[in-house]
């Protein structure tokens, strides 16, 4: 019984179905790209309440929780603001990743 043909047709159909997966995956993210909406999600805070967040820690000394809560954001979303103004904290590796 031949088995060498049919694993042949099948392989290139298998192929065929994978070229066309990325040619359409390819096709979504430019279509995507052109509405805005590729590379993930808007940041919390941008423009005016972005630069009011920096001047309001950098002028007045107000905490992150307090500013976080001030513009209902959460205090990562004013880390990520903040980031090139804080000091850099040396992470301390989570026991799971030993």
């Amino acid at each position: 019984m031949p088995v060498g043909p049919v694993w042949g047709q099948a392989s290139s159909a298998l192929a065929f179905q994978r070229d066309l997966q990325n040619e359409l995956t390819a096709e979504g993210i430019v279509a995507a790209e052109a509405e805005g909406r590729y590379r993930g999600r808007p940041p919390a805070l941008a423009g005016a309440e972005l630069e009011e967040v920096r001047s309001t820690y950098i002028d007045q000394g107000t905490s992150i929780a307090a500013l976080a809560r001030a513009y209902g954001v959460s205090r990562a979303a004013v880390r990520t603001a903040l980031g090139d103004l804080l000091p850099d904290h040396q992470c301390v590796p989570s026991p799971r990743s030993a």
